[in-house]
């Protein structure tokens, strides 16, 4: 997983992450996006299955408390075997590039 934050102060303004996808435990990656709304004042870039859209959307905005959810991007990401649980040579996996904004950062800029 990266994590690149950029600050300017106490919270970070934007997180790009590559959380893991969920797929071994699942909702792994809603785990990721819930602390990065926390703590990112700007955006949140963040990278999910494309087979996950609505529920990663849906999440978001009810549970996490962002005021926007939006696929930037879709993309093929060809994940090579590199841990033991991994049964494949390969798997290209259909993801989508999100771009939420924290609900604080959206209610700020309206003020």
């Amino acid at each position: 997983m990266i994590i690149w934050v950029l600050s300017l102060g106490r919270i970070v303004d934007t997180v790009i992450m590559n959380p893991p996808f969920g797929t071994r435990k699942k909702g792994a990656d809603l785990d990721f996006l819930s602390v990065a709304l926390k703590v990112a004042s700007q955006a949140v870039y963040s990278l999910h299955k494309t087979s996950t859209r609505d529920h990663v959307k849906r999440t978001a905005l009810r549970d996490f408390n962002a005021s926007s959810a939006e696929v930037i991007c879709e993309l093929r990401y060809d994940v090579p075997k590199m841990y033991k649980f991994h049964k494949k040579k390969e798997v290209d996996i259909a993801v989508d590039l999100w771009r939420f904004v924290p609900a604080a950062s959206h209610q700020s800029r309206n003020t």
